[in-house]
Parts: C-alpha cells; sequence; structure tokens
C-alpha cells in the first residue's frame, strides 16, 4: 500500500525506515532523503511507527511478593 504519494513511499519502506531506527515520520522521510511535501501522510507513519514499538515491547513480568 502506498503511505505517500508525494514521495511514493509504500509501507514496505516505511517499515525498512522504522527497523533501521527511525521513530518519527520526519526520520523515516530524511531516511529515504525526502522531506515532506503535503505532509498528509505523517499520521499513517506516525500511527505505523506506534504501531511496531508497541509490537517490540516486551511485557514486563511480574513477581510475586512474598
Amino acid at each position: 500500500m502506498i503511505v505517500c504519494v508525494c514521495r511514493r513511499l509504500n509501507c514496505t519502506a516505511v517499515k525498512e525506515a522504522i527497523s533501521s531506527g527511525a521513530r518519527s515520520p520526519e526520520c523515516v522521510q530524511a531516511h529515504h532523503g525526502h522531506q515532506f511535501n503535503c505532509g498528509r501522510c505523517r499520521t499513517t507513519i506516525g500511527e505505523m511507527i506506534a504501531s511496531e514499538m508497541d509490537d517490540r515491547a516486551t511485557p514486563e513480568t511480574l513477581l510475586a511478593a512474598e
């Protein structure tokens, strides 16, 4: 699916940037050598970053009190 029409970035390209350490929509664009044009993709990219970070989060282990 195309995420950024202006810069022709698809889901795969966005996920690649996130895997390489991009943690903001601006960093995703910069990873590919771009800057925002219209900015309509900013929210979608932000949601993809948040989703990826949620998936990577490890649940804390709860220990029973003695």
